[in-house]
């Protein structure tokens, strides 16, 4: 039973033991490579389905992300006022472009509060 010679007395090499194998035990190799190609495609498309759901879960989520960023937006508060200081800002071409400064942030809502009686008048 011991295959480990050939009949010359030489030592059998790993391919021809292999061969030796698959030719006794052929049906079963075949079997065997057929479940696991089963479970190879089982297995992809249950992570396919997993991804497509995840995906849509994330679609789903993010318009429901932009509707709460709509509503954000809509209590947001305007930015405090405040001086910007002059600078200079260097253009595409490579100009350079001086800025003077300037006040900024406030609403219109602001100005009316900070007004003395006498400007609210005129």
């Amino acid at each position: 039973m011991n295959d480990s010679t050939s009949e010359d007395g030489e030592p059998t090499s790993l391919v021809e033991k292999t061969k030796n194998l698959y030719g006794k035990h052929r049906g079963k190799v075949i079997a065997a490579g057929t479940a696991l190609g089963g479970i190879a495609l089982a297995v992809l498309v249950v992570v396919a389905r997993q991804a497509k759901e995840q995906s849509t879960t994330e679609d789903a989520e993010d318009t429901e992300s932009v509707a709460d960023l709509a509503a954000e937006d809509e209590r947001r508060k305007s930015p405090v006022k405040h001086p910007v200081v002059g600078h200079t800002r260097t253009l595409a071409d490579g100009r350079v472009v001086p800025i003077a400064g300037y006040e900024r942030g406030g609403s219109s809502d602001d100005e009316d509060e900070h007004e003395g009686p006498s400007q609210a008048a005129a």
